[in-house]
């Protein structure tokens, strides 16, 4: 009898591990294809030099970007970062804002298997050269990561 129950029990063990593992499989599984993927293009990059009254020379940057939603679950987009390097110096740029939005707005949602424009505005202080191109590296950061992405930024032709 005690070895009729001891089989019984393995057999019960084996069943519950194999479905608890499947089980698993399938929530890991789910997770990755619900989670929302991010897919983002910087599709214009330009940035300026403005020297103020009292000498300050500032750096802006105007960026336009297309990110597109291929998950099953939305998100929000939280901010956007901007690092380049300039003669050895290591430039960390925050998003000032995003614009044509309203200024209370900060975040921005974006649902699944959608596509969303969004322009954002940077600018900071800068001692470097001026320079026609600068290689950029965005992150952008949302609800559910962060996303990296690299471009080149071209040099305003004409003041806006």
């Amino acid at each position: 009898m005690s070895e009729a129950l001891n089989t019984a029990n393995l057999v019960l063990g084996i069943i519950g591990t194999v479905t608890g593992s499947i089980a698993v499989i399938i929530h890991i599984w789910r997770l990755r294809k619900e989670n929302p993927r991010l897919e983002a293009e910087a599709v214009k990059c330009e940035h300026d030099y403005t020297v103020s009254k009292s000498g300050i020379k500032t750096i802006s940057f105007w960026t336009d970007f297309m990110i597109k939603n291929i998950g099953d679950r939305g998100t929000s987009i939280n901010d956007i970062d901007l690092d380049f390097e300039e003669d050895g110096q290591k430039y960390h740029l925050k998003k000032q804002f995003f614009m044509w939005r309203p200024a209370e707005e900060k975040r921005i949602w974006i649902s699944p298997h959608e596509t969303l424009d969004l322009s954002v505005s940077f600018y900071q202080t800068f001692q470097g050269k001026e320079r026609e191109t600068i290689d950029c590296h965005f992150i952008v950061y949302h609800t559910h990561g962060a996303e990296n992405l690299k471009t080149v930024s071209l040099k305003r032709k004409e003041k806006q």
